[in-house]
This record gives C-alpha cells, sequence and structure tokens, in this order.
C-alpha cells in the first residue's frame, strides 16, 4: 500500500513539473523565441552533418537557457506575487537577476554556436558541400573568434563594475 502511493507522488511530481513546462512556454513570449531557436538550430546541426560531440554542447548549451528561462518566470512570479503591482527595490532586483542569468546562459549559446556551426556553414555557403567537418579538424581561427568575444564581454562586465553609479535627478 506506501508504495503505491510513493508511486502516485512521484507520478504527480513529474505531472506538477510538465506542467510548469507547458505554462512557461504558452504563457512567456522568450521562452517561445527560445523554443524556437532551439529547433531552428538542432535543424541547422542535422542539415549541416554536425558530429555528435558537437551537437551535445549545442544541447547542453540550448537546454541550459530553457532551464534558466523556466526558473527566471519562477522568479517572477513569485516576486510579483509578493510585492503585487508596488515596486521594490528588492524585486527589481530579484527579477533583472533572473533575467540576467538568461542572458548569460544565450550569450553561452551564441558562442558554442559560433564554435559548433561557423566553419561548417562557411563550407556549405561556398561551396555547397555537407561534409562532417570534426572538432579536431577546425582552424583555430574559430577558437580564438569566440575566445576574443568571451574576452570583450568579461572586459565589458568588468567596466560596467567600476563605473560610476548615475544619480536619479540627471
Amino acid at each position: 500500500m506506501r508504495k503505491k502511493s510513493e508511486w502516485r507522488r512521484l507520478m504527480n511530481s513529474f505531472g506538477y513539473a510538465t506542467s510548469g513546462i507547458r505554462n512557461t512556454v504558452r504563457t512567456q513570449r522568450n521562452m517561445q523565441i527560445h523554443v524556437t531557436m532551439a529547433l531552428l538550430v538542432l535543424l541547422l546541426g542535422w542539415f549541416l552533418s554536425i558530429p555528435k560531440g558537437d551537437v551535445l554542447l549545442v544541447f547542453f548549451s540550448v537546454f541550459l537557457v530553457l532551464i534558466l528561462e523556466t526558473v527566471n518566470t519562477a522568479i517572477e512570479k513569485s516576486v510579483d506575487l509578493t510585492v503585487g503591482d508596488r515596486c521594490h527595490p528588492l524585486a527589481k532586483a530579484a527579477k533583472d537577476a533572473a533575467a540576467g542569468a538568461v542572458l548569460l546562459s544565450a550569450i553561452l549559446s551564441v558562442l558554442v554556436g559560433v564554435y559548433v556551426f561557423l566553419e561548417p556553414l562557411l563550407q556549405f555557403i561556398q561551396n555547397g558541400e555537407r561534409r562532417v567537418i570534426h572538432i579536431e579538424e577546425r582552424g583555430d581561427a574559430v577558437f580564438f573568434l569566440v575566445a576574443a568575444l568571451m574576452f570583450i564581454f568579461v572586459v565589458w562586465l568588468l567596466v560596467e563594475r567600476f563605473r560610476p553609479e548615475k544619480k536619479e535627478d540627471e
């Protein structure tokens, strides 16, 4: 008897989780954009014959964005429930931080996408070939491009950290 109730509780928890995902996809425009982009990227990977190991990198980064968008929605809904229509600086900070986590994961996904797709896509555009290009075969140019973009982003974060705050009355 106890095993049956434990099984039912487990099944209920899966139901709640899928309901949360379904609700997020139905109600959140950004999640709809992320899901659409995920499908397009995965189709592009299939079309360009991206190797399985590279597709795993893409899966990881895509699902990280989807996960964080779901968590962002949960945080936004919780904050809205707590503060209602009032504007509170801590509520704003919580919502902005959650949105920032989604943005960071999206930036990671773009960098992974550039690293995985750029050379195969250029090869297809230049000569129509859809040949598997393993990471080991790729030139260093794409790696250095991605590393440079990441470096620029980190420098921007540092500059933002030390930039003086703007005053409200200015």
